[in-house]
């Protein structure tokens, strides 16, 4: 099967099509709590991350909430 490629924070990684979202980022290594998570440019809900599939191309923004002061 071959691979789509898509870009996280800026960089291109390759994965499988159609993989969600939440899969994605699971194997990533990404944890979900503060995460938030933009496709294209618009905000996913976190209920979503498991129906959004993954297209060539798609852009994937990752932001971490980091507690401190």
């Amino acid at each position: 099967m071959p691979l789509i490629s898509i870009s996280i924070n800026g960089a291109q990684v390759n994965c499988a099509p159609n993989t969600s979202v939440l899969a994605f980022l699971t194997t990533q290594g990404i944890n979900q709590d503060g995460t938030a998570v933009a496709k294209n440019g618009d905000i996913l809900a976190k209920p979503l991350w498991d129906e959004v599939h993954l297209q060539n191309n798609d852009k994937l923004d990752v932001f971490t909430l980091v507690a401190g002061g």
